[in-house]
């Protein structure tokens, strides 16, 4: 089969590779569209430079590339229930840019979404997920702040911060304000003329995917019994990476009696039976800015280096 793999840093390449079999509780997906996370933009790049004892200091420790898939059933190995040959599903597991992946993190796709819709959703939509209501334990009732909230993360963070019944504000450029309010966001801070940290508003969680403020500025926002979440943070520093940021704001917090938290999303399959229920109730949608044919791959990644997307973009690996 075909299949994306990375063989050093900054490069991609297509390449004939050995078709896997579902073994015991996996799944055989023949994939149909996968999409872009910065999780491949880290992959792709190397970088940071601090996680390269973890993924390989010279040339990548694995070759296999993607992370998110939509696509049909075509095994199903032993002791999977629900699932059956000719479903259609999504997921997420590492490698998803090939024509065939298997995993344990699949559920059927949501009714209402194309496989391309649905490929945008499992990594992104998972963060925001369990950020919101596994880390930071949102509530009905309570006010959140999404930081960064134009990305993938953070299209999906303000939809599910509002399902779960909080009132949501948003923080995003201008060209996204609108788009900002169409997902649910009661107020949005466009930061090219607002601070949102002089608002005088107080929130009771801090989702920040854009990891551009201190610690000092966002306190000034925190309720009493606040927890700040981190998804994410600057890419542009080679070496660190948003590692700095992760563990500035977290040594900062625990000094200052605040809570802040770092995770790192993990898939379901009862997680994304959450979403499926979210979107085909209309709650929830991903937004997509593109779509693009896989032999554009290089293009989508280009469109991840400044860290600026707007909602996921998504590529078709076979019709």
């Amino acid at each position: 089969m075909k299949a994306i793999v990375v063989e050093r840093y900054g490069r991609l390449e297509e390449r004939e590779v050995p078709r896997p079999t579902a073994s015991d509780g996996e799944v055989l997906v023949r994939v149909r569209a996968s999409s872009v996370n910065a999780l491949e933009w880290y992959m792709l790049t190397g970088r940071p430079w601090l996680a390269r004892p973890m993924t390989g200091l010279r040339r990548p420790r694995s070759q296999e590339f993607g992370s998110d898939f939509a696509g049909v059933v075509e095994a199903v190995g032993e002791g999977v229930t629900g699932l059956a040959t000719g479903d259609e599903v999504y997921g997420s597991r590492h490698g998803a840019l090939a024509e065939y992946v298997v995993a344990t993190a699949v559920e059927r796709k949501p009714t209402s979404l194309s496989f391309e819709a649905a490929a945008a959703v499992p990594v992104a939509a998972l963060s925001a997920l369990q950020g919101l209501r596994d880390h930071g334990g949102v509530q009905a009732g309570q006010k959140v702040l999404v930081n960064g909230a134009a990305g993938g993360v953070g299209t999906f963070a303000v939809q599910i911060a509002a399902a779960l019944g909080s009132e949501v504000h948003a923080v995003c450029s201008v060209r996204n304000v609108e788009q900002s309010e169409a997902l649910g966001a009661s107020r949005v801070f466009d930061y090219g003329c607002e601070d949102f940290t002089r608002s005088g508003e107080r929130y009771d969680v801090v989702l920040d995917v854009a990891g551009n403020r201190s610690w000092r500025s966002i306190r000034r926002v925190l309720a009493s019994d606040a927890v700040v979440v981190l998804v994410g943070g600057p890419r542009g520093r080679r070496l660190s990476g948003p590692l700095g940021h992760v563990a500035r704001i977290l040594l900062a917090a625990k000094l200052g009696r605040r809570r802040a938290t770092f995770f790192v999303a993990k898939p379901n399959r009862d997680d994304l039976a959450v979403l499926t229920e979210l979107i085909d109730t209309g709650r929830v949608r991903p937004v997509i800015e593109r779509c693009y044919e896989l032999a554009e791959l290089d293009e989508a990644m280009e469109a991840m280096r400044g860290g600026h997307a707007r909602g996921k973009h998504v590529v078709t690996v076979s019709r």
